[in-house]
């Protein structure tokens, strides 16, 4: 394997890795996951913040060509379901547990800020300047993760209220 394809596969395993772990995610974790050392990981990555860029920039990337091979052809409830996705992947438990607070958050609330402007297009939603329809659907998508809620009866209701 080359070294550009290893540093995506660890990228792509790190995006695998955080969903399903959630708070057990580590570096050990991911190297064994891998059956690579920590030290092949921080050969392309020199710290866990440059990773969490990474792994974020590609989410994100990723996210947003989902959600616009939507448009036209997809429901809000898909785009719901990808959006909601994105608040599980950035919840705050995360960013603290791995001391990714400042940089890496303001970078992944520039990302997620881009995201909604998708969201908005994709749904045809009515441009809201002081971003109250996201104040909502990004609170009750975090209470969701809080309190265990099934997120397809969560997302079927906001639908409904959209």
């Amino acid at each position: 394997m080359n070294e550009e394809s290893l540093r995506e596969k660890i990228i792509s395993e790190s995006i695998s890795s955080l969903r399903e772990e959630g708070l057990r995610f580590s570096v050990d974790t991911l190297a064994a996951r891998m059956r690579i050392s920590k030290k092949t990981i921080y050969k392309h990555f020199a710290s866990k913040e440059e990773l969490a860029r990474a792994l974020y920039d590609t989410y994100y990337r990723d996210m947003t060509g989902r959600i616009q091979a939507q448009e036209g052809r997809g429901s809000a409830m898909d785009v719901l379901r990808l959006y909601c996705d994105t608040k599980y992947m950035t919840r705050r438990e995360i960013f603290n547990k791995y001391q990714l607070n400042g940089p890496i958050s303001s970078y992944v609330e520039t990302l997620e800020t881009e995201l909604w402007l998708t969201v908005v297009k994709v749904l045809s939603l009515a441009w809201d300047e002081e971003g109250t329809l996201r104040v909502i659907l990004d609170g009750a998508l975090e209470k969701l993760w809080e309190t265990g809620q099934d997120p397809d009866r969560v997302l079927e209701r906001l639908v409904r209220l959209l």
